[in-house]
């Protein structure tokens, strides 16, 4: 009954209305597919200058078809192709495969840009060859530095008055060496009264007896006072110095406590010592004045050996007994020496020898 349509008029536009029905039920969903089977999509639409803009392409292909992608070197136009991304391939339903390639693109041009559309040359399963375009993309480049000739000029500013303030740093400054002039002269001032008054209570005992007994004595007295112990070295070291220098004074009739440690030795060279006695007394008066003078910080076994070399020295330079010709004995020493002076009577007397008188 087809062959009635063509009858009349009427019919005729019934077949096209018929034909144009089967063409929008078949072939137009085909080219609508293959209208969407490629894309293109950018990661952002404004960007500076010379930064990495990334492009993203898709294809969507039936089983049995195969694409080939654009040459985006030849195909970007104002744009450079930076580097690629691993192609990355999805399968979705009916076996179409969905690929995707991911681009770093740039451009060195400001203002509105466009990456054109690109070519996609696909193959049908028929042995047809399309070539698909993706839609072309919109991109706006500003440049890093501003535009500053569309800026409005505006008038110069006035100055700013700034406070000088050098004059008050120079007084602060000022006023703090001032300061510290105060304070390290208090200090100072506090220490000199400090050690005033440590040997204010701790003076030499004067004694009547003879200059060796009155040293022993002062020396065992300086002991009794535990100053190692409560960490007074350089108090120690000066009663020592002192008692020691009194009894120079006293037994070598010389001005010991008048005279720096080089003056005494020199004036002690003039006396006739024993034999190593002014190199027992230049080393012990030199140990003393490290102490005193330079601040120095002995160890114990230092100490102990500078206290012993004070014994040594009265005990080396005591006068030695002697005794009257009449009450010699054959053998026996001579009668003890009369004075305070050492001078002479630090000699030793041999046995058997006389006394000259």
């Amino acid at each position: 009954m087809l062959w009635r349509i063509f009858e009349y008029p009427r019919n005729k536009i019934e077949l096209l209305l018929f034909i144009l029905w089967v063409w929008t039920a078949f072939a137009a969903p085909e080219r609508l597919r293959a209208a969407t089977q490629v894309d293109a999509r950018l990661d952002t639409t404004r960007l500076r200058i010379g930064d990495p803009l990334t492009l993203t392409l898709s294809v969507r292909t039936d089983p049995g078809e195969s694409v080939r992608f654009p040459a985006l070197a030849a195909s970007l136009g104002e744009f450079e192709l930076l580097s690629s991304l691993p192609p990355q391939k999805y399968e979705e339903e009916q076996g179409a495969t969905l690929e995707q390639r991911s681009y770093k693109v740039a451009t060195f041009e400001t203002g509105p840009r466009a990456v054109p559309g690109l070519p996609f040359v696909v193959m049908r399963t028929d042995g047809s060859v399309d070539t698909l375009y993706t839609p072309e993309l919109q991109v706006n480049v500003i440049a890093l530095v501003a535009d500053t000739t569309a800026a409005e000029v505006r008038p110069l500013k006035g100055l700013i008055g700034v406070p000088r303030l050098w004059h008050k740093l120079a007084a602060w400054g000022v006023a703090a060496l001032a300061l510290l002039g105060v304070l390290i002269y208090a200090w100072r001032r506090y220490l000199a009264r400090r050690e005033a008054r440590l040997l204010e209570g701790f003076k030499p005992v004067t004694s009547s007896k003879p200059a060796h007994l009155a040293a022993l004595e002062e020396l065992d007295r300086i002991k009794s006072l535990g100053l190692i112990e409560k960490g007074e070295i350089k108090l120690f070291h000066i009663l020592v110095s002192e008692a020691i220098r009194h009894y120079i004074a006293r037994g070598f009739s010389v001005d010991a406590l008048e005279m720096t440690t080089w003056e005494l030795a020199l004036a002690l060279e003039e006396k006739n010592l024993e034999p190593g006695l002014h190199e027992l007394i230049s080393d012990f008066l030199h140990a003393c004045d490290l102490v005193k003078f330079a601040k120095y910080k002995p160890q114990i076994v230092e100490i102990n050996a500078t206290f012993n070399k004070a014994y040594e020295i009265v005990e080396k330079s005591r006068p030695r007994e002697v005794r009257p010709l009449d009450e010699e004995k054959p053998g026996e020493p001579s009668a003890p020496a009369s004075g305070d002076d050492l001078t002479s009577a630090s000699l030793a007397q041999k046995p058997g020898v006389e006394e000259k008188r």
